[in-house]
């Protein structure tokens, strides 16, 4: 793997941004070992996750060239200065809840006090990025029903490329002399395809691993070091199983984010061409030796009660509640791997600050004992070493089916989210981490991270992406919903229904094939 970029790499840096190794390869490994226990206090997000993002196809927006040589269209800032009154916009977005979609709906009206050129109005479309996204489908016929901006997962990057109805932001950072280095690399690096950048502006997340410290400390593990391994975990959850303070220690909801976050830390792609980045995909790369070793050992802590397995579905937050401690007994469960975007509904929850109901959670607070809930946070236990993780979360897109003094408002309205003063309220209030560089240096978000339950919770995640291999990106893949469909398929049928790994697979890794052979031709 490639030495890690300096943060404050400036052009150049670019040309490499969105390129991986030609080829990687990892020892074979099987995990089992030390470490810790897990909380994070009930359910509380509705927000997202975030997992890697997309390409491929000739839809009209990837070339397959690879070359990275691609010019830039034109961003109509002008257009604005001759508008008529001001401008309207529409942005759709969705899977925010909580404090989250508050600070969605603050910045939209902050935006809209703070200048008289363009109102936006922000339109919740659902409980998930994938009724954004289903939304977003069924109106793309017709360009009169689009909203100018959206606000989609990053899984849709090579989607929405592929459609050819974005304009790429980094057009008007050009046109408006804004340096996209002041952007995190791997942030940057995540959301770009053939080296330009697609969003204006990324709500990025990373999983990272909660834990019940009160649980751990009954167990006689350090409340002050989570495992950094899947082995480690192991471990951990064989201490409090044993000590009977969980009856299956981690919960763990059946996502295929976590499964090319792990194959990733240890240089294994879940498609071929450098994960779609360099070419776009052909075929699938992640039936690999450590990919069945890794589903085999989660089957096994399944199989020992270790592992408390729950379906991805949408809009679900059972293997959340599953670490809530009930007011007699213990929970089911004391460690989670999920999103960081959690960070902040689980400290209000937990402190107070907000009920379940406003937070979107359907969960009665009167049975649940919160005295027995001390939450801790850690990097995301990889299979060989902590905190190897990729960018997700979601993107902000200009339509260019909008007319030009809607393209230039949209791009004012990203400007404005920019701001460090605007990406630090994204991160201190509404969960995701900083993309600005310069707000990892500011005196109160540091302070932020030492005071406060919140901010305890999102460092790790805040440190990961900051030391992330910007050409380490996730999978960029055009039809990205058939191809991890295929892959989150096999990881329930091995977690849910007994399957064989191996077999499992090897289904996925034909299912994905056709899908490309069909996209592709």
């Amino acid at each position: 793997m490639r030495p890690h970029p300096s943060p404050d790499m400036t052009q150049p840096e670019r040309t490499a941004m969105s390129r991986h190794p030609s080829s990687r390869s990892a020892p074979r490994h099987r995990f089992r070992r030390s470490g810790i226990a897990l909380v994070a206090v009930g359910g509380l997000i509705l927000a997202a996750c975030g997992s890697p993002p997309t390409s491929g196809g000739d839809g009209g927006g990837r070339e397959a060239s690879g070359d990275g040589d691609r010019e830039l269209p034109e961003c109509p800032l002008d257009a604005l200065e001759k508008a008529d009154g001001p401008v309207e916009i529409d942005l759709w977005y969705g899977g925010l809840g909580g404090e989250t979609q508050t600070t969605m709906e603050e910045m939209a009206s902050g935006f809209n006090a703070s200048q008289d050129e363009v109102v936006v109005k922000a339109n919740n479309q659902g409980q998930s990025y994938e009724e954004v996204l289903r939304k977003y489908e069924g109106a793309s016929a017709t360009p009169n029903q689009l909203p100018q901006v959206i606000y989609l997962e990053d899984t849709t990057l090579g989607q929405m490329v592929d459609k050819g109805q974005v304009l790429p932001a980094e057009a008007c950072m050009e046109a408006a002399d804004y340096d996209p280095t002041q952007i995190l690399p791997a942030a940057r690096s995540a959301f770009s395809v053939d080296d330009v950048l697609y969003p204006g502006y990324m709500n990025v997340s990373t999983p990272i691993l909660y834990y019940n410290k009160t649980i751990f400390a009954k167990a006689g593990l350090d409340p002050d070091d989570p495992p950094g391994t899947m082995e480690e975990v192991r471990e951990a959850a064989k201490t409090i199983k044993d000590a009977g303070l969980a009856d299956k220690p981690l919960s763990f909801k059946v996502n295929r984010w976590f499964l090319e976050n792990w194959l990733s830390g240890v240089g294994q792609d879940l498609v071929n061409n450098d994960n779609g980045r360099s070419e776009p995909a052909t075929e699938a790369a992640f039936n690999t030796p450590e990919a069945v070793d890794l589903l085999t050992e989660l089957q096994e802590m399944n199989d020992e009660g270790l592992l408390n397995a729950f379906a991805s579905t949408e809009g679900s937050i059972d293997h959340f509640l599953a670490l809530v401690p009930p007011a007699n007994g213990n929970p089911s469960s004391a460690m989670l791997v999920e999103t960081s975007t959690a960070s902040t509904t689980i400290s209000a929850v937990v402190e107070g600050q907000i009920t379940a109901a406003e937070a979107g959670i359907d969960f009665d607070e009167s049975v649940v004992d919160k005295s027995a809930i001390v939450p801790g946070a850690g990097p995301y236990p990889g299979l060989e070493a902590p905190g190897k993780v990729n960018a997700g979360g979601g993107g902000f897109f200009i339509l260019n089916t909008a007319s030009d003094e809607q393209q230039a408002a949209s791009w004012k309205f990203l400007e404005f989210m920019l701001q460090p003063e605007n990406a630090k309220t994204w991160h201190t209030k509404g969960g995701y981490l900083p993309i600005v560089k310069s707000v990892l240096d500011e005196p109160d978000v540091q302070e932020y991270w030492e005071t406060t339950l919140s901010g305890v919770l999102v460092k790790p995640s805040v440190d990961q992406l900051r030391d992330a291999d910007p050409d380490q990106s996730g999978p960029l893949i055009g039809p990205y919903v058939p191809v991890t469909d295929a892959v989150q398929g096999a990881m329930e049928r091995v977690l849910l229904n007994g399957a064989d790994p191996q077999t499992e697979l090897d289904k996925a890794e034909s299912e994905v094939d056709k899908v490309f052979d069909d996209y592709n031709r």
